[in-house]
């Protein structure tokens, strides 16, 4: 298993092809991808293209989606990663995502994930920028990117028209 890094609870690690199954219980659950992407669940397709290209932009890269692992059973609880578009402003900017299995919520895991995935993308990746696209009525994520010290930097139309609040850090 490759970790990118583990805290008391969870071991972050990539994301691998025989993966596709406890991701796309994820990816294909309609109420946790709401705020992602275009508010749509992915078909196990796009769930597969979207395995590959984490692998890819870990080689090329070297950050990319990810893995999140209960240290207490061994699970497959949900995802994170550092991903960035093509055409990304500035280019040493990354989007910071995570999503995690209902049953995991209100136990601060995303809080614990998200900032240390923040910590691996100043450690491991160089980043200088660190970014999150939030939908508006997504106050949970909110709260998260507040609590890690991200700060509000705008609202405008994402690239597929939806209403986005952008949040921010910088390396320190």
């Amino acid at each position: 298993m490759t970790s990118l890094f583990e805290t008391d609870r969870l071991v972050v690690r990539q994301l691998r092809p025989d993966d596709i199954d406890r991701l796309f219980a994820i990816t294909g659950d309609a109420e946790l991808m709401r705020y992602m992407g275009d508010g749509q669940p992915l078909s196990r397709e796009l769930t597969a293209k979207w395995i590959e290209v984490s692998i890819n932009n870990y080689a090329t890269k070297g950050f990319g989606c990810s893995a999140v692992i209960d240290t207490r059973d061994g699970a497959f609880i949900g995802f994170c990663g550092l991903v960035q578009s093509e055409d990304a402003e500035p280019p040493e900017a990354s989007e910071l995502i995570y999503a995690l299995l209902r049953s995991y919520w209100g136990q601060g895991l995303a809080t614990e994930l998200a900032a240390e995935m923040v910590a691996y993308g100043w450690r491991a990746c160089g980043l200088k920028r660190i970014i999150a696209t939030i939908y508006p009525k997504n106050l949970g994520s909110k709260r998260i990117l507040e609590k890690i010290g991200m700060t509000y930097l705008k609202h405008e139309l994402d690239e597929d028209g939806s209403p986005t609040d952008f949040y921010g850090i910088n390396a320190s």
